[in-house]
């Protein structure tokens, strides 16, 4: 397509030229030929509008495919690169220049991928929709593409010149059904475990029982009332963990009303503060005034700090800082679009612990992954899912042996911001 208006505008350029070169000589020599100059006039204003015309209708198809999203390439017959838009020279990081004169194949990550892609086209004749491939950029890095052809047809002989190959990134969609589809793994993984959690705990209850009525039978020095007695604990470690499990894949809906973050964080703190003061871990506390309310479950909410604390604590066995942080900020971009002029309550706990190594950071929110010799896995998956149930979000940011930081993000709803901000006068 630029090229056939390449031509036309060269064509139209030389035109215009020669008129100007006719029309000095015409002044030069005014008497001569008067009339024929007036008419060589006529068709040179005309001649130029229709050059404007095709310079404007040139540059807007130029700016469709500039200002495009998606990637085109357009081949030839052979399966040449011809042509490929902005997006496109964006996504591969190479300029036109070293794509000219290349066939599609050299786009695919797989040799093969190439070669079969090719041949679907060009010897089949195939119409493509929706095809997912991996294409490489300038530096070799590879990349998720879905991509359909489409006939390119010119518009004067309507003759086929080739196939227009329209891409696009789908690493985001690749990320998105990856995820879905390790939740419905869980899911189900989750509705046979619980199965299984459930006919395990009813022999427990038989056995703690007749594990008690032991530990009751012999005298507290007798050895057997002392093994009776690691029964009954092990047993209720056990449906501590059955409870927790329970918890994790069949969660309440949370009951909601409007809370003070900081009362609640005070709470967990009564509680912690004989184990805050036996590990030698100072509690600092920093909060803006005025915040609004938040829109929460306060026993879940309270789970959440209860099991960040505890986790913190197990991070600085030499004791440190354990340092909360409470203040009203800014969505980010992304949902300030979608939510309009939000707001959060934003919660940051900070440890000065051993740190999470940078490979287990995306894995900390899985089911059952810990690094603890004592623990099963389950509190931070639960944090986050109590987060999400009660509207808000939590991330971490951690470094081996500089610390960690939990933000916890409550959205503020409109009339709780409007009442906060009354409140500073």
């Amino acid at each position: 397509m630029s090229k056939h208006y390449q031509q036309r505008k060269e064509a139209a350029s030389a035109v215009k030229k020669f008129y100007t070169l006719l029309n000095q000589a015409q002044q030069s020599d005014k008497g001569a030929a008067a009339s024929g100059a007036q008419e060589l006039e006529v068709k040179y204003e005309l001649l130029r509008k229709r050059f404007e015309d095709l310079e404007r209708h040139y540059n807007f198809h130029k700016a469709v495919l500039y200002n495009l999203s998606s990637g085109i390439v357009i081949i030839n017959n052979d399966g040449t690169i011809i042509y490929a838009n902005q997006s496109a020279l964006q996504m591969l990081d190479m300029e036109l220049v070293s794509l000219q004169n290349k066939s599609i194949k050299f786009l695919f990550a797989d040799p093969k991928q190439g070669e079969k892609f090719l041949q679907k086209l060009l010897t089949e004749n195939k119409q493509l929709q929706s095809e997912e491939a991996f294409f490489k950029t300038n530096h070799r890095k590879i990349f998720p593409i879905g991509l359909t052809t489409s006939p390119f047809f010119d518009l004067k002989d309507r003759k086929k010149h080739g196939f227009i190959i329209h891409f696009r990134d789908i690493s985001a969609q690749l990320e998105q059904r990856r995820q879905l589809e390790r939740m419905e793994r869980l899911a189900m993984l989750g509705e046979l475990a619980a199965g299984i959690a459930h006919e395990i705990r009813n022999p427990l209850a038989s056995i703690k029982s007749a594990a008690q009525v032991l530990e009751e039978s012999f005298k507290a020095d007798d050895f057997r009332a002392q093994l009776a007695t690691r029964i009954v604990k092990a047993i209720d470690r056990s449906n501590d963990l059955l409870t927790r499990f329970f918890d994790f894949t069949r969660p309440r809906k949370p009951v909601q009303e409007f809370h003070d973050v900081e009362m609640l964080i005070d709470g967990i703190y009564l509680l912690l503060a004989p184990r805050f003061k036996k590990k030698k871990i100072n509690f600092l506390k920093n909060s803006q005034p005025n915040l609004p309310q938040v829109f929460v479950d306060p026993g879940q909410i309270e789970q959440v700090f209860m099991n960040l604390f505890l986790n913190a604590i197990d991070a600085m066995p030499k004791g440190g800082d354990l340092s909360v942080s409470i203040s009203l900020v800014s969505h980010d971009v992304q949902e300030a679009e979608q939510n309009g002029d939000s707001k959060s309550v934003c919660v940051q706990v900070q440890d000065t612990g051993t740190g999470i190594p940078e490979e287990n950071l995306e894995k900390i929110f899985n089911p059952f992954f810990t690094t603890k010799s004592s623990g099963i896995g389950l509190g931070l998956s639960i944090s986050n899912r109590l987060m999400q149930e009660n509207g808000g979000k939590i991330e971490v940011q951690s470094k081996k042996d500089r610390g960690t930081t939990f933000s916890l993000y409550f959205p503020v709803p409109e009339n709780e911001r409007q009442d906060s901000w009354l409140k500073e006068f």
